[in-house]
């Protein structure tokens, strides 16, 4: 009885041991995954009034825009610049000029494509100087060249390196924006209730009694 004894309990304390043994294991090559659903809550200082990559001016204007919208290109934590809404880009020798390839499948938060002529329509926007935005010094000077639905390139008249930064503005729908003039541009509800093609989208928008 005592050999009995002793044998389960040796057999216990073996089979504890192995088990803990593999969980330790187990432990040390599991790789952790964000679970789908659920929320995130983040605050930011300020009142969000320009949720638009020409007119954002403050760092919540700016925050929200850079969720909402996308650039052509846009910047990595290591601060390199990769395709966005790009599928490609090309920089000539001389680096003067810039040519980009729209992916086919971009598409705005309304299920309308993202083309050319959106990326047209938003830098002649950053250019004009009736609409003031902050982006105009960024753009100005800068030649565009449509070569298609999908195709457009941007000169520039002496090279410099920085400028590829300026490829992350968000780029606006043109079929809502259009009919906008320079003067109700301001004052638009697509302000805030924004539609771009960036990773995030504005379901609704709650104002305190306060604004």
């Amino acid at each position: 009885i005592t050999e009995k004894v002793v044998f389960l309990l040796m057999t216990f304390i073996f089979t504890f041991a192995s088990l803990s043994l593999l969980h330790k294991v187990s432990e040390h090559f599991m790789v952790e995954i964000p679970k789908h659903g659920g929320s995130l809550s983040e605050g930011t200082i300020g009142t969000p009034r320009f949720i638009n990559p020409l007119l954002a001016v403050s760092d919540a204007d700016r925050d929200l825009s850079s969720l909402v919208y996308s650039g052509l290109l846009r910047s990595t934590d290591e601060g390199l610049f990769i395709p966005d809404l790009a599928k490609e880009y090309s920089v000539s020798e001389d680096g003067l000029t810039y040519n980009f390839i729209i992916r086919q499948d971009a598409k705005f938060h309304d299920g309308k494509p993202v083309t050319a002529d959106d990326v047209e329509f938003t830098i002649i926007k950053a250019q004009d100087s009736a609409l003031k935005s902050p982006r105009q010094i960024n753009w100005s000077d800068v030649e565009l060249t449509k070569k298609g639905s999908h195709e457009i390139s941007f000169t520039i008249k002496q090279p410099y390196a920085p400028f590829i930064s300026n490829f992350t503005l968000g780029i606006l729908p043109k079929h809502i924006w259009k009919d906008f003039s320079d003067e109700q541009f301001p004052f638009s509800s697509y302000n805030l209730e924004a539609i771009g093609s960036g990773p995030y989208k504005i379901i609704k928008v709650n104002k305190s009694n306060q604004g």
